[in-house]
């Protein structure tokens, strides 16, 4: 399976209005209105000196369905709101959109800029080039989904070429106004590790870029050699490699223990990994 990633764009010193504040990259993060995990887990993942700046995608209709199929297809109306800012790359943090529009959407590599195309990374296809570059086809998928979205992410994998040995769903929050943004780092870590053991995969896949994944994929790398990915993982690091950040090139260099987000993200969030530790 071919990458999906574009060339590693090198960070022009004569960018019109560069900030000091992003010497390695501006970065448009464009997420869901209620999304509460991606901002957090993107600005704890990206290596330093990375501005990143979101945006919220708003498509007012209650059908959930309804709702993630327009955040993908209208990109540029969502990149609006940032004018003239000196963008270097999109990061698309809404696998769901992708998984219920299906692989044979051909969504823009890149969108035009003032200073030129500025390249999109897409969450979904951040999964399938960390997947690539693990040399993984089984794959087990830990689902904060309901089970109509679960099953089209399903079919997504399948269709792009993974064999799908299991799905682990994660309890659904009872009462919760969003059943995604309603998880905790808790039952992930339960979905994650009940994966992990399971021992008959390459890689366990923690879907959704909404749900709060990577404390628990923090701990439960530390306890099997299965590589562990999850959404907002795999788009930080295909953002860096588009920005040409080459301090940790390889995804694998991103799953280490000595990797340097960990320490961010435990210095930031202490009360998650205290939970976590004691569960």
């Amino acid at each position: 399976m071919p990458s999906t990633s574009l060339p590693a764009r090198a960070i022009r010193s004569t960018d019109r209005h560069r900030p000091d504040l992003g010497a390695r990259g501006v970065v448009a993060l464009l997420t869901p209105a209620e999304n509460p995990t991606a901002e957090p887990e993107l600005s704890v993942l990206l290596p330093p000196d990375i501005n990143l700046l979101t945006a919220r995608m708003y498509a007012p209709n209650a059908e959930m369905t309804v709702r993630l199929k327009a955040y993908e297809t209208r990109l540029e109306e969502w990149l609006t709101p940032f004018s003239e800012a000196p963008l270097d790359a999109v990061a698309f943090a809404c696998t769901g959109s992708t998984y219920l529009l299906g692989p044979s959407r051909r969504r823009p590599q890149a969108l035009e800029r003032l200073d030129g195309p500025c390249p999109v990374v897409c969450a979904a296809d951040a999964l399938k080039d960390a997947l690539q570059s693990l040399g993984a086809r089984r794959i087990i998928l830990v689902s904060p989904y309901p089970s109509a979205l679960t099953s089209a992410a399903e079919i997504y994998w399948r269709a792009a070429g993974y064999d799908v040995v299991a799905v682990v769903q994660s309890p659904l929050a009872p009462g919760a106004a969003h059943p995604i943004y309603g998880q905790t780092a808790s039952t992930l870590l339960t979905g994650l590790r009940q994966g992990a053991k399971a021992g008959v995969a390459d890689a366990v896949v923690a879907m959704g870029t909404g749900a709060p994944s990577l404390a628990a994929l923090a701990v439960v790398s530390d306890e099997t050699d299965v590589p562990i990915l999850s959404s907002n993982l795999a788009t930080a690091w295909s953002v860096a490699r588009n920005l040409g950040i080459e301090d940790r090139p390889s995804i694998a260099d991103w799953l280490t223990p000595d990797a340097p987000w960990r320490e961010r993200l435990w210095s930031r969030f202490p009360a998650v990994r205290d939970r976590l530790m004691s569960a």
